[in-house]
Protein backbone atom coordinates (compact mmCIF):
# COMPACT_ATOMS: atom_id res chain seq x y z
CA UNK A 1 0.00 0.00 0.00
CA UNK A 2 1.25 3.46 -0.85
CA UNK A 3 0.07 7.06 -1.13
CA UNK A 4 2.05 9.80 -2.84
CA UNK A 5 1.70 12.82 -5.15
CA UNK A 6 2.22 12.15 -8.86
CA UNK A 7 4.64 15.07 -9.17
CA UNK A 8 7.52 16.15 -6.98
CA UNK A 9 6.14 19.69 -6.84
CA UNK A 10 3.05 21.51 -8.12
CA UNK A 11 2.69 24.95 -9.61
CA UNK A 12 0.23 27.55 -8.44
CA UNK A 13 -3.32 26.62 -9.54
CA UNK A 14 -2.11 23.35 -11.09
CA UNK A 15 -4.42 20.38 -10.48
CA UNK A 16 -3.13 18.15 -7.68
CA UNK A 17 -3.08 14.40 -8.33
CA UNK A 18 -2.41 11.88 -5.56
CA UNK A 19 -1.99 8.18 -6.24
CA UNK A 20 -3.32 5.53 -3.86
CA UNK A 21 -1.95 2.03 -4.47
CA UNK A 22 -3.56 -1.00 -2.86
CA UNK A 23 -2.14 -4.47 -3.23
CA UNK A 24 -3.94 -7.42 -1.66
CA UNK A 25 -5.85 -5.32 0.85
CA UNK A 26 -9.44 -4.48 -0.15
CA UNK A 27 -11.23 -1.34 0.99
CA UNK A 28 -14.62 0.07 0.08
CA UNK A 29 -13.90 3.78 0.18
CA UNK A 30 -11.52 6.44 1.47
CA UNK A 31 -11.87 9.92 2.93
CA UNK A 32 -8.99 12.17 1.83
CA UNK A 33 -8.31 15.33 3.84
CA UNK A 34 -5.78 17.99 2.83
CA UNK A 35 -4.32 20.20 5.58
CA UNK A 36 -2.41 23.45 5.47
CA UNK A 37 -0.68 23.42 8.86
CA UNK A 38 -3.49 22.56 11.28
CA UNK A 39 -6.39 23.72 9.09
CA UNK A 40 -8.41 21.64 6.66
CA UNK A 41 -7.93 22.88 3.10
CA UNK A 42 -9.99 20.27 1.20
CA UNK A 43 -11.90 17.02 1.81
CA UNK A 44 -13.00 14.37 -0.67
CA UNK A 45 -14.59 10.92 -0.42
CA UNK A 46 -13.42 8.37 -2.98
CA UNK A 47 -15.30 5.23 -3.95
CA UNK A 48 -14.82 2.66 -5.28
CA UNK A 49 -11.13 2.04 -4.62
CA UNK A 50 -9.18 0.23 -7.33
CA UNK A 51 -5.75 -1.38 -7.13
CA UNK A 52 -4.48 2.02 -8.30
CA UNK A 53 -6.68 5.06 -7.72
CA UNK A 54 -5.75 8.59 -8.77
CA UNK A 55 -7.31 11.30 -6.60
CA UNK A 56 -7.53 14.82 -8.01
CA UNK A 57 -7.94 18.12 -6.19
CA UNK A 58 -8.38 21.56 -7.65
CA UNK A 59 -5.15 23.56 -7.62
CA UNK A 60 -4.34 26.02 -4.84
CA UNK A 61 -3.94 29.71 -5.57
CA UNK A 62 -0.92 30.30 -3.32
CA UNK A 63 2.66 31.43 -4.06
CA UNK A 64 4.36 29.07 -1.61
CA UNK A 65 2.79 26.48 0.67
CA UNK A 66 3.15 22.94 1.96
CA UNK A 67 0.17 20.63 2.49
CA UNK A 68 -0.34 17.44 4.47
CA UNK A 69 -2.64 14.67 3.28
CA UNK A 70 -4.49 12.14 5.42
CA UNK A 71 -6.27 9.23 3.75
CA UNK A 72 -8.56 7.14 5.93
CA UNK A 73 -9.50 3.85 4.26
CA UNK A 74 -12.60 1.87 5.29
CA UNK A 75 -13.42 -1.75 4.51
CA UNK A 76 -14.12 -5.20 5.89
CA UNK A 77 -10.60 -5.43 7.26
CA UNK A 78 -11.15 -2.29 9.32
CA UNK A 79 -9.87 1.25 9.15
CA UNK A 80 -6.38 2.24 7.97
CA UNK A 81 -4.82 5.71 7.89
CA UNK A 82 -2.13 6.76 5.42
CA UNK A 83 -0.34 10.09 5.00
CA UNK A 84 1.66 12.01 2.43
CA UNK A 85 2.36 15.64 1.52
CA UNK A 86 2.82 17.99 -1.44
CA UNK A 87 3.81 21.59 -2.02
CA UNK A 88 2.62 24.38 -4.30
CA UNK A 89 4.69 27.28 -5.59
CA UNK A 90 4.67 29.93 -8.27
CA UNK A 91 8.46 29.63 -8.55
CA UNK A 92 9.92 26.09 -8.55
CA UNK A 93 13.36 27.48 -7.69
CA UNK A 94 12.09 28.82 -4.36
CA UNK A 95 12.30 25.31 -2.86
CA UNK A 96 14.96 23.01 -4.33
CA UNK A 97 15.20 19.50 -2.89
CA UNK A 98 18.29 17.85 -4.35
CA UNK A 99 18.81 14.15 -5.07
CA UNK A 100 21.08 12.16 -7.37
CA UNK A 101 21.28 9.32 -9.87
CA UNK A 102 24.52 7.70 -10.99
CA UNK A 103 23.59 4.36 -12.63
CA UNK A 104 23.31 4.68 -16.42
CA UNK A 105 23.82 1.25 -17.94
CA UNK A 106 21.15 -0.11 -20.26
CA UNK A 107 19.74 -2.28 -17.46
CA UNK A 108 19.20 0.84 -15.34
CA UNK A 109 16.80 2.52 -17.78
CA UNK A 110 13.73 1.23 -15.94
CA UNK A 111 15.15 0.70 -12.44
CA UNK A 112 12.57 2.97 -10.80
CA UNK A 113 15.09 5.43 -9.35
CA UNK A 114 13.35 8.56 -10.63
CA UNK A 115 9.97 7.21 -9.59
CA UNK A 116 11.28 6.60 -6.08
CA UNK A 117 12.86 10.06 -5.80
CA UNK A 118 9.59 11.87 -6.51
CA UNK A 119 8.08 10.05 -3.51
CA UNK A 120 10.68 11.89 -1.41
CA UNK A 121 9.57 15.14 -3.11
CA UNK A 122 12.99 15.50 -4.75
CA UNK A 123 12.49 18.15 -7.43
CA UNK A 124 16.08 18.57 -8.65
CA UNK A 125 18.23 15.58 -9.64
CA UNK A 126 21.99 15.61 -10.17
CA UNK A 127 23.14 13.21 -12.88
CA UNK A 128 26.55 12.33 -11.52
CA UNK A 129 29.36 11.44 -13.94
CA UNK A 130 27.03 10.89 -16.85
CA UNK A 131 29.51 12.46 -19.29
CA UNK A 132 32.00 10.97 -21.72
CA UNK A 133 34.91 13.15 -20.59
CA UNK A 134 35.02 16.18 -18.32
CA UNK A 135 36.33 18.17 -21.26
CA UNK A 136 33.90 16.60 -23.76
CA UNK A 137 30.62 16.12 -21.94
CA UNK A 138 28.42 14.63 -24.64
CA UNK A 139 29.76 11.39 -26.08
CA UNK A 140 29.92 10.83 -29.83
CA UNK A 141 28.68 7.26 -29.16
CA UNK A 142 25.61 5.81 -27.46
CA UNK A 143 27.69 3.45 -25.31
CA UNK A 144 30.89 4.55 -23.62
CA UNK A 145 33.03 4.53 -20.49
CA UNK A 146 33.58 7.65 -18.42
CA UNK A 147 36.95 8.78 -17.04
CA UNK A 148 36.58 6.48 -14.01
CA UNK A 149 35.82 3.46 -16.19
CA UNK A 150 32.09 3.38 -15.47
CA UNK A 151 29.92 2.09 -18.32
CA UNK A 152 27.20 4.42 -19.57
CA UNK A 153 24.37 4.02 -22.04
CA UNK A 154 23.42 7.47 -23.34
CA UNK A 155 19.89 6.31 -24.12
CA UNK A 156 19.46 5.52 -20.42
CA UNK A 157 20.66 9.02 -19.50
CA UNK A 158 18.11 10.60 -21.86
CA UNK A 159 15.37 8.24 -20.65
CA UNK A 160 15.93 9.29 -17.02
CA UNK A 161 15.98 12.95 -18.00
CA UNK A 162 12.62 12.53 -19.70
CA UNK A 163 11.12 10.65 -16.74
CA UNK A 164 12.30 13.27 -14.27
CA UNK A 165 10.93 16.13 -16.35
CA UNK A 166 7.55 14.40 -16.40
CA UNK A 167 7.48 14.49 -12.60
CA UNK A 168 8.30 18.19 -12.49
CA UNK A 169 11.97 17.65 -11.57
CA UNK A 170 14.90 19.72 -12.76
CA UNK A 171 17.69 17.60 -14.24
CA UNK A 172 21.22 18.78 -13.49
CA UNK A 173 24.22 17.74 -15.57
CA UNK A 174 27.30 17.24 -13.42
CA UNK A 175 30.26 19.09 -14.90
CA UNK A 176 33.47 19.99 -13.07
CA UNK A 177 34.60 23.53 -13.86
CA UNK A 178 38.28 22.76 -14.41
CA UNK A 179 38.77 19.02 -14.91
CA UNK A 180 40.14 17.63 -18.15
CA UNK A 181 41.54 14.35 -19.37
CA UNK A 182 45.25 13.81 -19.83
CA UNK A 183 44.76 13.70 -23.60
CA UNK A 184 43.06 17.09 -23.58
CA UNK A 185 45.76 18.57 -21.35
CA UNK A 186 48.55 17.28 -23.56
CA UNK A 187 46.99 19.16 -26.47
CA UNK A 188 46.35 22.36 -24.48
CA UNK A 189 49.11 22.63 -21.90
CA UNK A 190 48.96 26.41 -21.78
CA UNK A 191 45.25 26.18 -20.81
CA UNK A 192 46.06 24.43 -17.51
CA UNK A 193 46.66 25.64 -13.97
CA UNK A 194 50.08 25.13 -12.38
CA UNK A 195 51.35 25.00 -8.79
CA UNK A 196 54.18 26.96 -7.21
CA UNK A 197 56.68 24.50 -8.67
CA UNK A 198 55.17 25.25 -12.11
CA UNK A 199 53.89 21.70 -12.36
CA UNK A 200 50.37 21.05 -13.58
CA UNK A 201 47.72 20.46 -10.93
CA UNK A 202 46.28 16.93 -11.05
CA UNK A 203 43.49 15.29 -9.07
CA UNK A 204 43.86 11.54 -8.30
CA UNK A 205 46.19 11.40 -11.33
CA UNK A 206 43.15 11.32 -13.60
CA UNK A 207 41.87 14.88 -13.86
CA UNK A 208 44.05 17.78 -14.96
CA UNK A 209 43.07 21.18 -13.57
CA UNK A 210 42.44 23.81 -16.23
CA UNK A 211 42.53 27.60 -16.07
CA UNK A 212 39.10 29.14 -15.47
CA UNK A 213 40.20 32.80 -15.38
CA UNK A 214 38.46 35.38 -17.53
CA UNK A 215 39.80 35.30 -21.07
CA UNK A 216 41.12 31.75 -20.80
CA UNK A 217 40.28 29.55 -23.82
CA UNK A 218 39.26 26.84 -21.34
CA UNK A 219 36.45 29.03 -19.95
CA UNK A 220 34.91 29.44 -23.39
CA UNK A 221 35.38 25.73 -24.11
CA UNK A 222 33.72 24.78 -20.81
CA UNK A 223 30.66 26.97 -21.37
CA UNK A 224 30.27 25.47 -24.82
CA UNK A 225 30.31 21.99 -23.24
CA UNK A 226 27.67 23.05 -20.73
CA UNK A 227 25.48 24.31 -23.56
CA UNK A 228 25.88 20.95 -25.31
CA UNK A 229 24.59 19.21 -22.17
CA UNK A 230 21.44 21.32 -22.45
CA UNK A 231 20.88 21.16 -26.20
CA UNK A 232 22.14 17.65 -27.04
CA UNK A 233 21.35 15.67 -23.89
CA UNK A 234 18.27 17.59 -22.75
CA UNK A 235 19.30 18.62 -19.23
CA UNK A 236 17.55 21.57 -17.61
CA UNK A 237 20.58 22.84 -15.72
CA UNK A 238 24.24 22.47 -14.80
CA UNK A 239 25.89 21.44 -11.54
CA UNK A 240 29.27 23.21 -11.57
CA UNK A 241 31.61 21.13 -9.44
CA UNK A 242 34.92 22.15 -7.86
CA UNK A 243 37.40 20.22 -5.71
CA UNK A 244 38.20 22.87 -3.07
CA UNK A 245 41.92 22.78 -3.86
CA UNK A 246 43.66 24.66 -5.38
CA UNK A 247 42.51 28.09 -4.27
CA UNK A 248 45.42 29.85 -5.99
CA UNK A 249 47.17 28.69 -9.14
CA UNK A 250 49.53 29.90 -11.84
CA UNK A 251 48.37 30.75 -15.33
CA UNK A 252 50.68 29.93 -18.26
CA UNK A 253 48.71 31.92 -20.81
CA UNK A 254 51.32 34.67 -20.73
CA UNK A 255 55.09 34.55 -21.23
CA UNK A 256 55.65 34.61 -17.47
CA UNK A 257 53.58 32.55 -14.98
CA UNK A 258 50.96 34.70 -13.26
CA UNK A 259 49.26 33.88 -9.95
CA UNK A 260 45.45 33.66 -10.12
CA UNK A 261 43.05 33.74 -7.15
CA UNK A 262 40.18 31.40 -7.98
CA UNK A 263 37.76 33.07 -5.57
CA UNK A 264 38.05 36.18 -7.74
CA UNK A 265 37.27 34.20 -10.90
CA UNK A 266 34.40 31.92 -9.95
CA UNK A 267 31.65 34.56 -9.91
CA UNK A 268 32.55 35.72 -13.40
CA UNK A 269 32.61 32.12 -14.57
CA UNK A 270 29.18 31.46 -13.04
CA UNK A 271 27.64 34.56 -14.56
CA UNK A 272 29.12 33.88 -18.00
CA UNK A 273 27.81 30.31 -17.75
CA UNK A 274 24.36 31.63 -16.89
CA UNK A 275 24.39 33.87 -19.94
CA UNK A 276 25.50 31.00 -22.16
CA UNK A 277 22.86 28.62 -20.82
CA UNK A 278 20.12 31.18 -21.33
CA UNK A 279 21.03 31.16 -25.02
CA UNK A 280 20.39 27.40 -25.02
CA UNK A 281 17.27 27.05 -22.84
CA UNK A 282 14.50 28.94 -21.09
CA UNK A 283 15.11 29.51 -17.37
CA UNK A 284 18.02 27.07 -16.92
CA UNK A 285 19.01 26.04 -13.40
CA UNK A 286 22.55 26.63 -12.15
CA UNK A 287 24.31 25.29 -9.03
CA UNK A 288 27.94 25.80 -7.98
CA UNK A 289 29.77 23.63 -5.44
CA UNK A 290 31.32 25.62 -2.60
CA UNK A 291 33.58 22.85 -1.28
CA UNK A 292 34.13 23.20 2.45
CA UNK A 293 32.13 26.47 2.36
CA UNK A 294 34.63 28.19 0.06
CA UNK A 295 34.20 30.77 -1.44
CA UNK A 296 30.54 31.09 -0.49
CA UNK A 297 30.87 34.75 0.50
CA UNK A 298 31.49 35.60 -3.16
CA UNK A 299 29.52 32.97 -5.08
CA UNK A 300 26.28 33.37 -3.09
CA UNK A 301 25.94 36.80 -4.68
CA UNK A 302 26.33 35.42 -8.21
CA UNK A 303 23.54 34.17 -10.49
CA UNK A 304 23.37 30.67 -8.98
CA UNK A 305 19.88 29.42 -8.12
CA UNK A 306 20.90 27.92 -4.78
CA UNK A 307 23.77 28.23 -2.34
CA UNK A 308 25.25 24.74 -2.43
CA UNK A 309 27.90 23.72 0.11
CA UNK A 310 29.75 20.42 0.29
CA UNK A 311 30.41 19.93 4.00
CA UNK A 312 33.82 18.71 5.12
CA UNK A 313 35.95 18.89 8.25
CA UNK A 314 36.51 21.10 10.23
CA UNK A 315 32.73 21.67 9.96
CA UNK A 316 32.22 18.56 12.09
CA UNK A 317 29.59 19.46 14.69
CA UNK A 318 25.86 20.04 14.59
CA UNK A 319 26.42 23.68 15.51
CA UNK A 320 28.50 23.99 12.31
CA UNK A 321 25.52 22.78 10.27
CA UNK A 322 23.50 25.69 11.60
CA UNK A 323 26.41 28.08 11.08
CA UNK A 324 26.76 27.08 7.41
CA UNK A 325 23.07 27.62 6.71
CA UNK A 326 22.90 30.95 8.51
CA UNK A 327 26.00 32.30 6.77
CA UNK A 328 24.75 31.20 3.35
CA UNK A 329 21.41 32.90 3.96
CA UNK A 330 23.22 36.06 5.00
CA UNK A 331 25.50 36.16 1.96
CA UNK A 332 22.61 35.57 -0.46
CA UNK A 333 20.42 38.05 1.43
CA UNK A 334 18.03 35.19 2.21
CA UNK A 335 16.94 34.98 -1.41
CA UNK A 336 18.16 31.51 -2.38
CA UNK A 337 17.66 27.99 -1.09
CA UNK A 338 20.61 26.62 0.87
CA UNK A 339 21.63 23.03 0.07
CA UNK A 340 24.16 21.09 2.14
CA UNK A 341 25.88 18.08 0.62
CA UNK A 342 26.65 16.45 3.97
CA UNK A 343 27.60 12.85 3.23
CA UNK A 344 26.94 10.32 5.98
CA UNK A 345 29.88 7.95 6.32
CA UNK A 346 28.16 5.83 9.04
CA UNK A 347 26.08 4.12 6.33
CA UNK A 348 29.39 2.73 5.05
CA UNK A 349 31.41 2.34 8.25
CA UNK A 350 28.99 1.65 11.12
CA UNK A 351 25.89 -0.40 11.94
CA UNK A 352 22.59 0.20 10.18
CA UNK A 353 20.93 1.39 13.40
CA UNK A 354 23.64 3.92 14.27
CA UNK A 355 23.66 5.22 10.70
CA UNK A 356 19.88 5.56 10.64
CA UNK A 357 19.79 7.63 13.83
CA UNK A 358 22.53 9.88 12.44
CA UNK A 359 20.42 10.41 9.30
CA UNK A 360 17.27 11.28 11.25
CA UNK A 361 19.06 13.80 13.46
CA UNK A 362 20.97 15.41 10.60
CA UNK A 363 17.80 15.73 8.53
CA UNK A 364 16.07 17.40 11.46
CA UNK A 365 19.05 19.73 11.99
CA UNK A 366 19.23 20.91 8.38
CA UNK A 367 15.49 21.32 7.86
CA UNK A 368 14.87 23.02 11.22
CA UNK A 369 17.38 25.68 10.24
CA UNK A 370 15.81 26.25 6.84
CA UNK A 371 18.22 24.25 4.68
CA UNK A 372 17.97 21.31 2.28
CA UNK A 373 20.10 18.15 2.26
CA UNK A 374 21.65 16.35 -0.70
CA UNK A 375 21.78 12.78 0.61
CA UNK A 376 19.25 10.57 -1.18
CA UNK A 377 19.34 9.07 -4.65
CA UNK A 378 18.85 6.03 -6.85
CA UNK A 379 16.62 3.49 -5.07
CA UNK A 380 16.75 4.46 -1.39
CA UNK A 381 20.47 5.12 -1.69
CA UNK A 382 22.49 7.49 0.49
CA UNK A 383 25.76 9.28 -0.15
CA UNK A 384 28.62 8.44 2.18
CA UNK A 385 31.50 10.19 0.36
CA UNK A 386 32.25 12.42 -2.62
CA UNK A 387 32.18 9.81 -5.39
CA UNK A 388 28.46 9.20 -5.84
CA UNK A 389 28.87 5.97 -7.76
CA UNK A 390 29.95 4.29 -4.51
CA UNK A 391 26.68 4.98 -2.72
CA UNK A 392 25.19 2.81 0.02
CA UNK A 393 21.59 1.64 0.30
CA UNK A 394 19.31 2.17 3.29
CA UNK A 395 17.46 -0.78 4.83
CA UNK A 396 13.74 -0.71 4.08
CA UNK A 397 12.83 0.32 7.63
CA UNK A 398 15.26 3.26 7.52
CA UNK A 399 13.97 4.33 4.11
CA UNK A 400 10.39 4.31 5.43
CA UNK A 401 11.31 6.65 8.27
CA UNK A 402 13.31 8.95 5.99
CA UNK A 403 10.38 9.19 3.63
CA UNK A 404 8.17 10.19 6.54
CA UNK A 405 10.74 12.83 7.53
CA UNK A 406 10.68 14.23 3.99
CA UNK A 407 6.87 14.22 4.02
CA UNK A 408 7.10 16.18 7.27
CA UNK A 409 9.47 18.69 5.67
CA UNK A 410 7.04 19.32 2.82
CA UNK A 411 3.90 19.30 4.98
CA UNK A 412 5.32 22.07 7.18
CA UNK A 413 7.17 23.89 4.42
CA UNK A 414 5.89 27.23 5.67
CA UNK A 415 7.39 26.93 9.13
CA UNK A 416 10.72 25.67 7.81
CA UNK A 417 11.31 27.82 4.74
CA UNK A 418 9.34 31.04 5.10
CA UNK A 419 12.01 33.67 4.43
CA UNK A 420 10.44 36.10 6.90
CA UNK A 421 11.21 33.79 9.84
CA UNK A 422 14.13 35.22 11.80
CA UNK A 423 16.35 33.09 14.03
CA UNK A 424 16.35 34.54 17.56
CA UNK A 425 17.87 31.54 19.34
CA UNK A 426 20.88 33.47 20.62
CA UNK A 427 19.02 36.60 21.72
CA UNK A 428 15.60 35.59 23.09
CA UNK A 429 16.30 32.74 25.53
CA UNK A 430 18.66 32.32 28.48
CA UNK A 431 20.24 34.83 30.89
CA UNK A 432 17.70 37.66 31.38
CA UNK A 433 15.93 37.03 28.08
CA UNK A 434 12.35 36.41 29.13
CA UNK A 435 10.92 35.96 25.63
CA UNK A 436 11.36 32.16 25.78
CA UNK A 437 11.90 30.18 28.98
CA UNK A 438 12.44 26.46 29.55
CA UNK A 439 11.05 24.63 32.56
CA UNK A 440 13.86 22.06 32.35
CA UNK A 441 17.65 22.25 32.52
CA UNK A 442 19.16 20.08 29.79
CA UNK A 443 18.60 22.36 26.80
CA UNK A 444 20.97 24.14 24.44
CA UNK A 445 20.78 26.45 21.44
CA UNK A 446 24.26 25.30 20.38
CA UNK A 447 23.48 21.62 19.77
CA UNK A 448 25.43 20.36 22.77
CA UNK A 449 25.64 16.61 23.23
CA UNK A 450 23.24 15.18 25.81
CA UNK A 451 20.76 18.05 25.60
CA UNK A 452 17.59 19.12 23.81
CA UNK A 453 18.71 21.32 20.92
CA UNK A 454 16.32 24.26 20.62
CA UNK A 455 16.13 26.53 17.58
CA UNK A 456 13.76 29.49 17.77
CA UNK A 457 12.49 31.38 14.71
CA UNK A 458 9.67 33.88 14.52
CA UNK A 459 7.87 36.46 12.38
CA UNK A 460 4.78 38.63 12.83
CA UNK A 461 2.42 35.63 12.61
CA UNK A 462 4.31 32.69 14.12
CA UNK A 463 6.65 31.80 16.95
CA UNK A 464 8.34 28.47 16.17
CA UNK A 465 10.38 26.15 18.38
CA UNK A 466 12.27 23.33 16.66
CA UNK A 467 13.27 20.62 19.14
CA UNK A 468 15.92 17.98 18.39
CA UNK A 469 16.75 15.34 20.97
CA UNK A 470 20.50 14.84 21.47
CA UNK A 471 20.09 13.14 24.86
CA UNK A 472 21.92 9.83 25.15
CA UNK A 473 22.86 9.54 21.48
CA UNK A 474 26.59 10.27 21.78
CA UNK A 475 28.91 13.07 20.69
CA UNK A 476 27.75 16.08 18.68
CA UNK A 477 29.71 15.15 15.52
CA UNK A 478 27.08 14.95 12.78
CA UNK A 479 29.07 12.42 10.75
CA UNK A 480 29.28 9.76 13.46
CA UNK A 481 26.78 6.99 14.16
CA UNK A 482 24.23 7.79 16.86
CA UNK A 483 22.49 5.73 19.50
CA UNK A 484 18.74 6.16 19.64
CA UNK A 485 18.02 9.30 21.69
CA UNK A 486 16.58 8.84 25.18
CA UNK A 487 12.97 10.01 25.05
CA UNK A 488 12.37 13.27 26.91
CA UNK A 489 9.10 13.80 28.78
CA UNK A 490 7.06 16.82 29.88
CA UNK A 491 9.09 19.67 28.41
CA UNK A 492 7.51 22.90 29.64
CA UNK A 493 7.96 26.26 27.90
CA UNK A 494 6.87 29.79 28.71
CA UNK A 495 6.70 32.24 25.79
CA UNK A 496 6.19 35.99 25.91
CA UNK A 497 3.30 37.24 23.74
CA UNK A 498 1.89 40.69 23.06
CA UNK A 499 -1.75 39.62 23.34
CA UNK A 500 -4.04 36.64 22.94
CA UNK A 501 -2.98 33.91 20.52
CA UNK A 502 -4.90 31.60 18.19
CA UNK A 503 -3.29 28.45 19.55
CA UNK A 504 -0.21 26.37 20.27
CA UNK A 505 0.38 23.45 17.92
CA UNK A 506 2.80 20.55 18.03
CA UNK A 507 3.84 18.10 15.28
CA UNK A 508 6.41 15.35 14.90
CA UNK A 509 7.35 12.77 12.25
CA UNK A 510 8.14 10.33 15.07
CA UNK A 511 4.48 9.81 15.92
CA UNK A 512 1.94 7.67 14.12
CA UNK A 513 0.48 10.80 12.52
CA UNK A 514 2.27 13.98 11.41
CA UNK A 515 -0.95 15.95 11.92
CA UNK A 516 -0.70 19.02 14.14
CA UNK A 517 -1.88 18.57 17.71
CA UNK A 518 -3.45 21.47 19.58
CA UNK A 519 -1.65 21.77 22.91
CA UNK A 520 -3.26 22.95 26.09
CA UNK A 521 -1.87 26.27 27.24
CA UNK A 522 -2.46 28.88 29.89
CA UNK A 523 -1.85 32.62 30.13
CA UNK A 524 0.42 34.05 32.79
CA UNK A 525 0.65 37.73 33.59
CA UNK A 526 3.31 39.36 35.73
CA UNK A 527 5.44 42.50 35.86
CA UNK A 528 7.30 41.33 32.72
CA UNK A 529 4.16 41.12 30.62
CA UNK A 530 1.90 38.44 29.20
CA UNK A 531 3.09 34.87 28.67
CA UNK A 532 1.81 31.55 27.35
CA UNK A 533 2.80 28.32 29.13
CA UNK A 534 2.50 24.87 27.57
CA UNK A 535 4.04 21.39 27.81
CA UNK A 536 5.36 19.04 25.12
CA UNK A 537 4.57 15.64 26.56
CA UNK A 538 7.18 13.66 24.63
CA UNK A 539 10.21 14.29 22.41
CA UNK A 540 11.64 11.27 20.58
CA UNK A 541 13.91 12.77 17.92
CA UNK A 542 12.29 15.76 16.25
CA UNK A 543 9.31 17.90 17.21
CA UNK A 544 8.13 21.31 16.04
CA UNK A 545 5.94 23.65 18.08
CA UNK A 546 4.39 26.76 16.58
CA UNK A 547 2.34 29.50 18.18
CA UNK A 548 -0.13 31.26 15.88
CA UNK A 549 -0.39 34.90 16.94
Amino acid sequence: MDLYPIKAQYLRNEEITLRLELQKEKFDYAVITVYMLEKEAAVKEIRPLLDVTDICFQGFDVPFAGYGVEAVLYGECGRVTMETAFDVTDNPKSSLRYGFVSDFEEKDAENGAIDQLRKYHINMVQFYDWSYRHDTLVSPNENYQDMMGKRIDFRTVRSKIKSAAGYGMKTMAYGAVYAASREFYESHKDWAFYNGNQEVFRFIDVFYIMNVEKGSPWRNHLIHQYKDAITKAGFSGIHMDTYGFPKRAYSHLQEQPRLVRLDQEFCGLIDETRKGLEEAADDPCLVFNNVGNWPVGETAKSTVDAVYIEVWSPYDRYCHIKQLIQEAKYFSENKKPVILAAYLAPFRTESAALAANAAYILTAAIVSNGGYHLLLGENNAVLTQGYYGDYSTMPDETAAVMRKYYDFMIRYLNIFYDQTLQDVSMTHIGWDNYEYQCGFQNWSVNAEAGKVWITIRENEELKCLYLINLCGCGEDNWNKGKAEPVIQKDLTFTVNVDGDIQGVYCASPDRDSCKSELLEYSYIQNEKGKFVRFTVEELSVWTVVYLKL
